[in-house]
C-alpha cells in the first residue's frame, strides 16, 4: 500500500523532529519531558497522512486530536501533576465527543464558502476578511459591496462573499443593498467578550447534538 504525501506534510515532519532533536541536544528536555508533546504531533502528523491518502470524514480530526490530548493526559498524570493531567484528559474527552458526534450526525453549522475554500488561500481570505470589516467599521456610512470593492481595491464578488460571512457572524448588519459594521459596544475588548460568549455554546454544542438526535 503506497500512501501519498504531500510536500507541506513532509516538510512538517521534517521541520518538527528537527526542532525536537535540537530541544533534546541543545536543552535539558528530554524525551521523555517532551512525550505529551511528541504523542500529539505523531498523532496529528499520522491523521495528515491517511487524510490526504484517503479523506477522511469532517470531525475526524478533532477525534483524532482528542485521543492524542487523553494519551499527553494520561502521560502527565502518571509522571508529573495529577491536577494538569487531569484538565488535558477532560479536554481530550471533549474533543473526542465533539469529533465523534460531527462524524456521526455531521456539522451543526455548515462552514460558509468564504471559509471553506482552499487551504492554500487561508491567509488571503484573513486579509480580505480583516479589509473590508475594517473598512466598514471606519466609515460612517453604509456601502454596497461594489462600493467596497472599488475603495479595497478586491473584486465584487470576493467582497460580496466577505460580507455575507461577516453578518453571518453577527459583525455587519444588512440593509437592502447596503452594509453597515455592527458597533464595538465594547470597544477594543468586543473580540474578547464575544468569544467569552461564544465558548460556552461551543462546549455544549456536541452534547446538544447528542441529545438532539435521540
Amino acid at each position: 500500500m503506497n500512501l501519498s504525501v504531500q510536500d507541506d506534510t513532509l516538510r512538517t515532519f521534517v521541520g518538527a523532529a528537527g526542532v525536537f532533536t535540537a530541544l533534546v541536544v541543545f536543552t535539558e528536555n528530554t524525551i521523555r519531558s517532551l512525550a505529551p508533546v511528541l504523542i500529539l504531533s505523531a498523532g496529528m502528523l499520522a491523521y495528515s497522512v491517511v487524510d490526504e491518502t484517503y479523506g477522511l470524514p469532517n470531525g475526524m480530526n478533532g477525534l483524532v486530536y482528542g485521543i492524542g490530548l487523553v494519551a499527553a493526559g494520561v502521560f502527565l498524570t502518571l509522571n508529573y501533576t495529577t491536577w494538569i493531567g487531569g484538565v488535558v484528559t477532560l479536554v481530550g474527552l471533549w474533543f473526542v465527543l465533539d469529533g465523534a458526534t460531527t462524524i456521526r450526525y455531521g456539522s451543526a453549522r455548515t462552514p460558509h464558502e468564504f471559509v471553506s475554500g482552499p487551504k492554500s488561500e487561508a491567509m488571503l481570505r484573513m486579509q480580505i476578511l480583516n479589509t473590508v470589516h475594517r473598512t466598514l467599521r471606519e466609515s460612517n456610512q453604509p456601502h454596497t459591496p461594489a462600493e467596497l470593492a472599488e475603495v479595497c481595491d478586491l473584486t465584487e464578488s470576493r467582497v460580496r462573499s466577505a460580507l455575507e460571512y461577516l453578518e453571518q457572524r453577527d459583525q455587519v448588519t444588512k440593509t437592502e443593498e447596503e452594509y453597515r459594521a455592527v458597533p464595538q459596544n465594547w470597544g477594543r475588548l468586543t473580540p474578547v467578550v464575544r468569544f467569552v460568549a461564544w465558548l460556552p455554546r461551543r462546549i455544549l454544542r456536541p452534547f446538544f447534538q447528542v441529545s438532539n438526535n435521540r
